[in-house]
């Protein structure tokens, strides 16, 4: 009795701290109690996609039948749906509590530098409110992105735990190790652009071998049983990617994860992009003049141009210049894909045919002079940096940074309609039955019995929401400010340090650094795909950078603090 009133007055602080921490996740989800889903059942290239993926994975199909879109996007989101299915889940409380979950996890990890308990639960707070976790863009839409938040918080959150606890026993990494190799595969394959999170692990995995290299002055075998451990995420990583492949392999003869960088549709696309445009249009590497000079050297892209471009003024419409009658890089590949469909290559080994010709007859051309070649930016496969993109990309960095500070745009609800179409209310049936959330009808309809019940029981959270998310967009910017020049100060303070040779600030600069480092390429990887591809600045894109921001502006408001008190004190 002794030894557990002795543990409770040790540790009361620390209880209190978890009882408030559990609280403030309920209110959280109590929140989201009775809000709809947003059946987007038009966006075919999106939600609705994988809406399809996942019925079919129900039916024990995998992604169904072979067509233009099934390969295009992974197959991690419809098999978590299922998996909330089969546990008779509610997605939209699955995506909240897995993002509170992701928030505590986060915190955890970087309680070494935020001992104070006042300041680790504001933090916490704030980023357990974060307005993105509200976006009907985000958690209402049935679609990936609802996860890249949570996921992001717990790659980085994760890593930097190994990094703060890089000198002490094995013992204390396995949890995060645990944590890093089941998230990290889900999260690589769950967009196609997650490359974006590279830099931030050289970095971190870097500097966490190096300052224990530093405080052992030698090679012990308990770095070399770290080192392992880092490398045990990665193969997780490759055994996913490979089980994917294997099931594609399985379903359509070919072994790839993506058919996009594995298999001869990216080739194809490559030789297309690498053709000199006569005419240059923002954002256009293949306008129509290029389509007509590209049939006339290969018989085999001559055959799917007419659809080409028909597939082309259909989606011109999502343009920024939807009247030019030319398609922005970012749908090109998606129109291609369609085009071959549309004219009669309809099987997987056909399309493959078809684009291995396209290829090989192109590259030909090229070769041969018939076609100009033009350089290539080699990550992105888009067509060479011009001159005039300079100031556009500079001023889209700065068009990011305001939307994602003053959280433009961001709003939740309980009414908005997810189609009014009657010919698409089975396919919105389809998103509430492998979801398990309602969706809103227009009123006078049959599935809109008692709707006006539903819609009532929810105003007083909708409402909290949307005030929260006003106080956030004012907090954003302010916190942003003030982060960005504690940063700077923090970098001025630990260089001033070091010269005296006191170390103590390094630690802290290394995450906020490595934090602002995965923000910063995130955004810059967006404002070049804006400024180059096609229009960008959304929260789909942009939705990871929203707990991240916060977590670096408090950081390093709290290093800074840390510092000028601890100098009046002395």
């Amino acid at each position: 009795m002794l030894k557990i009133k002795e543990f409770f007055e040790k540790y009361k602080y620390g209880i209190l701290c978890g009882i408030i921490i559990i609280i403030l996740a309920v209110i959280k989800q109590c929140l989201m109690i009775n809000i709809p889903i947003l059946a987007y059942v038009s966006a075919g290239e999106d939600d609705a996609l994988m809406i399809k993926f996942a019925m079919n994975i129900l039916q024990g199909n995998w992604l169904g039948d072979y067509a233009y879109d099934t390969l295009m996007k992974g197959p991690i989101f419809p098999l978590i749906l299922v998996f909330m299915n089969k546990m008779n889940l509610s997605y939209i409380f699955t995506m909240t509590c897995f993002y509170s979950i992701s928030c505590i996890i986060f915190m955890i990890s970087i309680r070494k530098l935020v001992k104070n308990k006042i300041a680790f639960l504001l933090i916490y707070t704030i980023l357990l409110f974060n307005p993105i976790m509200f976006s009907k863009n985000i958690i209402q839409r049935v679609y990936r992105n609802a996860l890249i938040p949570s996921f992001s918080l717990l790659i980085i959150g994760g890593y930097i735990g190994l990094f703060l606890r890089r000198n002490e026993k094995i013992r204390f990494w396995i949890p995060w190790i645990i944590i890093e190799s089941i998230i990290l595969p889900l999260f690589y394959y769950t967009r196609e652009d997650s490359i974006w999170i590279i830099p931030f692990l050289i970095f971190i995995i870097a500097s966490t071998i190096i300052g224990i290299i530093i405080k052992e002055r030698k090679i012990k075998l308990d770095l070399i049983c770290k080192i392992i451990l880092f490398i045990i995420p990665f193969i997780c990583l490759t055994l996913l990617g490979n089980w994917i492949a294997s099931q594609n392999e399985k379903y359509y003869g070919l072994r790839t994860k993506n058919v996009m960088t594995e298999s001869n549709f990216g080739p194809a696309i490559e030789a297309i992009f690498a053709i000199k445009p006569n005419v240059y249009i923002d954002c256009v590497t293949v306008p129509i003049e290029k389509i007509d000079r590209m049939a006339k050297v290969s018989e085999s892209f001559a055959s799917i141009t007419p659809a080409l471009k028909q597939t082309v003024v259909s989606y011109n419409k999502w343009d920024r210049n939807p009247d030019d009658g030319e398609i922005e890089d970012g749908w090109f590949t998606w129109a291609l894909k369609s085009a071959a469909v549309d004219s009669g290559y309809t099987t997987f080994s056909e399309e493959q045919v078809l684009y291995a010709r396209i290829c090989e007859d192109l590259n030909k051309a090229m070769s041969e002079g018939l076609l100009e070649r033009q350089a290539l930016v080699p990550f992105a496969k888009t067509s060479s940096w011009r001159s005039k993109y300079t100031w556009p990309f500079i001023k889209s960095i700065g068009q990011i940074t305001k939307f994602i500070a003053t959280f433009e745009d961001i709003s939740i609800s309980n009414t908005e309609v997810s189609t009014d179409n009657p010919e698409l209310f089975d396919v919105v049936k389809n998103f509430e039955n492998i979801s398990g959330d309602r969706a809103i009808y227009p009123n006078n309809v049959e599935n809109s019995n008692g709707q006006d019940e539903f819609i009532k029981s929810s105003n007083i959270q909708i409402n909290i929401c949307n005030a929260l998310i006003k106080i956030y967009s004012y907090l954003g910017v302010i916190t942003l400010i003030l982060g960005i020049i504690s940063y700077i100060i923090l970098t001025i303070f630990m260089i001033k340090n070091i010269l005296k040779k006191n170390f103590d600030l390094v630690q802290n600069w290394i995450v906020v650094s490595a934090i602002l480092g995965a923000i910063f390429t995130l955004i810059l990887g967006i404002a070049y795909t804006h400024t180059t591809t096609v229009y960008s600045i959304v929260y789909l894109y942009l939705c990871a950078v929203y707990p991240l921001y916060f977590a670096f502006s408090c950081l390093s408001i709290k290093s800074i603090y840390e510092k000028i008190n601890k100098t009046v004190k002395c």
